[in-house]
């Protein structure tokens, strides 16, 4: 029996049961392989690591392992380091790096040497004296360090390449069939791209923001539009997120469901969505920027910016004729003083002329709620709105705008219910052509 217990323990199996008799025995299984190993760095032989994975189903006591690092050159497996394992414990599917530089992220452990960067060379995981898994790169070390071949399996140096095994913990028994070049994913799942592997680790490409509209035409003047942003990592590097703006200012946290700090590990990404008024005239497209900033494990500041465009469609019209709501006054003349106001319907678009100094208009606010005008096309320009609460003869100033542009946003902010009165006034030439929108949008 002890015998047997010796044997499972040399292959990684750990008893968990104590089985009654006439019963298997179930245990579970620890699966170390070696995963990834990046040799080879050109002329940064110091940001050499060791990947080892646990594919089995069993927590590892890792200070039951070795590494030995073999140099096969001389026709003869010469064990040039022995690397001991430190007291850590590798969950099953978790990754443990060893590195010789504090520059490789994610390193777990650091130890002292360089790895052979030329071959044959081999790096054999142990248990006590037992060969768990070994890899030979460039050529064949001699047994016991060399599983079917390693004729052909090299890292070139260039690139920030590793030599791989995809999908991660696959063993065929067969080293240059197991491993190939890849980019490096020190404590990360391996991935297939084996080319363009710098931009994982460049801060100037991390982050790519891109950005939707929902949706994507709105009528004249505007309306409600939800923006949908999706922050991706493109590194390797782990990116804390801590600024999200939109159109060069607007900060976005606490915005819909837009929320930061955000932490996106290696490869994550983030997405989230928030609603904006859009407002312009017939033809345009207004930009919606949204821009994502943050910093990677060495501080480094990394930032990205997306764009979408949302287009006005042709404006939903309410044609007014008011000589014959009002008449028998004479055209354009039945909305000039308070008590000849034109009643607005809330949440509603109206066109009108500019054809005279003053134009009043009535709503009614059935409670409180923030009120909102907008004004557009008013081709004049030069002229003044103005919002009033109360009854003719004693009416308070609201609020009013009189800065010169065509299009313009009356904010009042929250009002208590009641009647109120907009005032236009033109100071330009009359327009008898081109019509203005006045629309009160409540709450």
């Amino acid at each position: 029996m002890m015998k047997w217990y010796m044997f499972l323990l040399l292959l990684g199996l750990v008893v968990t049961a104590v089985p009654r008799f006439g019963e298997q025995a179930p245990y579970d299984v620890v699966e170390l392989r070696l995963n990834e190993i990046d040799y080879k760095q050109g002329s940064l032989p110091g940001n050499q690591f060791i990947e080892i994975v646990n594919k089995g189903d069993a927590a590892a006591n890792l200070s039951d392992y070795n590494l030995r690092l073999v140099d096969g050159r001389s026709g003869q497996a010469v064990v040039y380091q022995t690397i001991i394992l430190p007291q850590a414990t590798l969950a099953p599917g978790d990754y443990f790096v060893l590195c010789n530089s504090a520059t490789v992220i994610n390193c777990d452990y650091q130890f002292t040497g360089i790895i052979q960067e030329s071959g044959p060379g081999a790096v054999a995981l142990m248990l006590s004296s037992a060969v768990i898994d070994t890899v030979s790169y460039e050529g064949n070390t001699p047994s016991p360090y060399t599983e079917g071949s390693g004729v052909g399996l090299a890292d070139d140096g260039v690139g920030y390449k590793s030599i791989a095994r995809f999908p991660d913990g696959l063993d065929n028994n067969q080293n240059n069939v197991d491993f190939s070049p890849r980019c490096i994913t020190p404590g990360l799942p391996n991935r297939e791209q084996d080319t363009d592997c710098e931009r994982w680790l460049d801060p100037a490409q991390a982050l790519e923001v891109t950005v939707s509209a929902l949706p994507t035409t709105v009528p004249e003047p505007g309306g409600l539009v939800t923006i949908t942003t999706h922050i991706a990592n493109q590194s390797i590097f782990n990116i804390d997120l801590h600024s999200l703006t939109a159109n060069g200012g607007q900060n976005l946290h606490g915005v819909g469901d837009c929320l930061l700090p955000q932490i996106l590990t290696g490869f994550a990404s983030y997405a989230c969505h928030f609603t904006t008024e859009v407002i312009g005239l017939f033809g345009e497209e207004i930009g919606q920027t949204v821009t994502a900033v943050g910093r990677d494990d060495f501080n480094r500041q990394v930032t990205d910016s997306g764009q979408t465009a949302v287009s006005i469609s042709r404006r939903i019209r309410w044609d007014t004729y008011l000589p014959l709501v009002q008449s028998p006054r004479p055209y354009g003349e039945p909305n000039n003083t308070c008590s000849q106001a034109y009643p607005l319907s809330l949440n509603q678009t109206f066109s009108f002329l500019a054809e005279d100094r003053d134009d009043w208009y009535s709503i009614d606010l059935p409670q409180q709620g923030m009120v909102r005008i907008h004004w557009l096309n008013f081709i004049p320009q030069e002229g003044q709105i103005i919002l009033y609460r109360g009854e003719c003869l004693n009416l308070t100033i609201v609020a009013n705008s009189g800065q010169t542009a065509v299009n313009r946003i009356l904010d009042a902010g929250s009002q208590p219910a009641g009647r109120y009165y907009i005032r236009i006034i033109s100071d330009a030439p009359p327009n008898n052509q081109d019509a203005y929108t006045l629309r009160v949008q409540f709450p």
